[in-house]
């Protein structure tokens, strides 16, 4: 069983073995990883996605021997559809996952998918639709600097420990081009962390490689209690 975020945290581990009875199925496995590993609190504190051999799953489904079961919790989007088929979602959760409190609610609407992640360096995929244009057929620049500031955040948080956040204190975008409904990618990364700021920037392509738009940004780092408090 395969352990993310606050999971892994609390086990110490990123994977664990769990015995069950032939036959048993996703939600005895839950059950069973709660009173063997002790996170049965946690599991039913929060909502946690599950995946068998990399695939969804329900608490119904079955187990057969050797299966990889994976628990996700609710971090920076992970339980959103689509956003664990990305190329660098492992890594990503690996790095930054845990670092994030909970997910944002707007993730799906931007279709947020993780390509890479590094320390100091992240890439996201974006997914423009038509409810992003403006009236003249553009996506309109507030959703453009939302792409370039949502990757920022977490190429701040790769390279800080858990429990901070990351509030922006200045952001300055430059429009290069018109975005067009389609995928977008934004890179960011780290360009000096100090002991109470990060200095970011980050750049926003089309599916292409065009270049649409440029970003630097300013952010505070800031400790939060184990509730999500500063």
């Amino acid at each position: 069983m395969r352990l993310f975020a606050m999971l892994r945290e609390r086990a110490g581990t990123n994977t664990v073995a769990v015995e069950v009875p032939d036959g048993a199925t996703v939600g005895d496995a839950l059950a069973a990883v709660g009173r063997q590993h002790g996170l049965g609190d946690l599991i039913e504190a929060m909502p946690v996605v599950m995946a068998v051999n990399r695939e969804y799953a329900g608490t119904d489904d079955a187990l057969s021997a050797g299966d990889e079961l994976a628990l996700i919790p609710p971090v920076s989007g992970g339980e959103l559809e689509g956003f664990e088929e990305g190329p660098g979602y492992e890594s990503f959760m690996e790095l930054v996952g845990n670092r994030v409190p909970r997910p944002p609610a707007y993730a799906e609407l931007l279709g947020i998918r993780p390509l890479l992640a590094e320390p100091g360096r992240v890439e996201l995929e974006f997914s423009a639709t038509e409810q992003f244009l403006n009236p003249a057929g553009s996506v309109q620049g507030g959703f453009l600097a939302v792409m370039l500031d949502e990757a920022m955040g977490p190429a701040a948080l790769s390279v800080l420990g858990p429990g901070f956040m990351v509030p922006t204190l200045e952001l300055k975008v430059n429009f290069i081009r018109p975005g067009r409904p389609g995928r977008m990618v934004a890179d960011a990364r780290v360009v000096h962390r100090g002991n109470s700021v990060v200095f970011l920037e980050a750049s926003l392509s089309d599916g292409d490689g065009a270049l649409i738009a440029t970003a630097s940004a300013t952010a505070r780092i800031v400790r939060f209690d184990k509730d999500g408090a500063g």
